[in-house]
């Protein structure tokens, strides 16, 4: 059947497959991870035994196979005990259930996210649509009290995996008692297994000794891919999800290439790369991936991340930003610091609502301002007159941020671009 003449088709069609350059896209196969995932299989081989759940502490750098090899373990896990529980008579079948919270979902409006948060979002995972408690407004042991209520109505072993669990930051009470939730005495109808999955390996050296003893029982690190090992996941991702026509070999190297350079051997980004780069492709009517395309394709991804970044800083230094962003289209940039803070004031005033929150002194100011350099979205130029000229900083936009950037951070934080006047603030 023709495609119905539509402004939304293309002259060609290189992707036959998208699902399997999705980010949830779990393969058959876990590619160049044959170690780990020995390691690994072991955590959950007590739970396919029936015996008690291990805990587990998964580390390494953003898209190097931490979450994709979870889902693989946690859907063979799941296949197996239900073929083995066909084989059982009912009194000896393995009942397992699994709650998977991304820790970073659980945010208050100051972008912080704490274990009591955390421990809301399971207790709703676990309740009916119109029984969930709301994030505030419980004291928190009343919040623990509810969740572990809850796992307890549950059967045999629970598997609580809580990705990016760095996002808890130093309120680590959960992940303290929740591994040791049936030593304590909070439940006692299931047996509970915590694995978290961080980005951060600091966040591990950071937490106190006797949470290490509970959470870090099994530690796995999760080493960055090289070259040749993108190359591998690469081409075999393109032959589920592209036309045989639509790529090269060249297409796969090129990819592989720059997501090691620029993403520290990221799969993710490999995979996203190659994903645009056919889109762009179809866009321009080309049968083949071509170098250009890949090219466009990889700043169109840098721009994005630019952005991302920028989306997930709290509010004092999106406020910040957006004031740099007004100094900056009044060409008033690099600009000194009683300058910004005068507009950054101008911008908290303009998004306050009725008793909203005052902006911070320029002591204050001046503290998030100085994550923001380094952070690298912000640069200091230090000018020094000697003795007598004195010395003071300004400050501007690293190459990588401008005003349109911090514009796309506010709209995809659904926050209105309000216009602040800046013009008069001219030293």
């Amino acid at each position: 059947m023709d495609d119905v003449d539509s402004i939304f088709a293309d002259d060609v069609e290189l992707i036959k497959n998208a699902d399997v350059l999705e980010e949830d896209y779990t393969p058959e196969e876990i590619l160049c991870r044959d170690e780990v995932l020995k390691q690994y299989t072991s955590v959950f081989k007590p739970i396919y035994k029936g015996r008690p759940p291990q805990n587990a502490f998964l580390y390494g750098d953003t898209g190097v196979g931490k979450t994709a090899a979870t889902k693989y373990l946690r859907e063979n896990l799941e296949r197996d005990i239900k073929r083995k529980n066909e084989q059982l008579p009912e009194n000896e079948r393995i009942s397992l259930n699994v709650v998977w919270i991304n820790c970073e979902n659980f945010t208050t409006g100051d972008h912080k996210t704490s274990s009591y948060q955390v421990a809301v979002g399971i207790a709703n995972r676990l309740r009916d649509k119109g029984n969930r408690i709301t994030g505030t407004g419980y004291a928190p042991q009343d919040v623990y009290d509810i969740m572990y209520e809850e796992l307890d109505k549950l059967e045999g072993t629970v598997l609580v995996i809580l990705d990016e669990v760095d996002k808890i930051g130093r309120d680590d009470t959960l992940l303290y008692e929740l591994p040791r939730s049936r030593d304590i005495g909070y439940v006692e109808n299931v047996r509970v297994g915590v694995i978290g999955i961080s980005n951060d390996y600091t966040f591990r050296k950071n937490l106190s000794p006797k949470v290490k003893d509970s959470l870090c029982e099994t530690e796995i690190k999760f080493p960055a891919y090289d070259a040749e090992e993108l190359s591998k996941i690469l081409k075999a991702r393109a032959k589920l999800a592209l036309y045989d026509d639509a790529y090269s070999q060249e297409t796969i190297s090129l990819c592989s290439a720059l997501a090691y350079q620029e993403a520290s051997g990221s799969a993710r980004r490999a995979i996203r790369l190659l994903r645009r780069s056919a889109e762009i492709a179809e866009e321009n009517g080309s049968e083949q991936i071509q170098e250009g395309h890949i090219r466009q394709a990889d700043k169109d991804l840098e721009y994005g991340n630019i952005v991302e970044s920028i989306v997930d800083q709290d509010d004092e230094k999106l406020y910040i930003l957006k004031a740099l962003a007004h100094l900056d289209k009044a060409s008033l940039t690099p600009a000194r610091t009683r300058t910004i803070h005068a507009a950054y004031a101008r911008v908290v005033r303009a998004y306050s609502t009725v008793g909203g929150k005052d902006p911070l002194t320029q002591r204050g100011m001046f503290n998030h301002l100085s994550k923001l350099v380094m952070f690298g979205f912000v640069n200091t130029i230090d000018h020094n007159k000697g003795v007598g000229g004195g010395q003071w900083n300004e400050h501007e936009f690293s190459d990588d941020v401008d005003p349109q950037k911090v514009k796309d951070a506010f709209e995809d934080r659904n926050l209105e671009w309000l216009n602040i006047d800046v013009r008069d603030l001219g030293e």
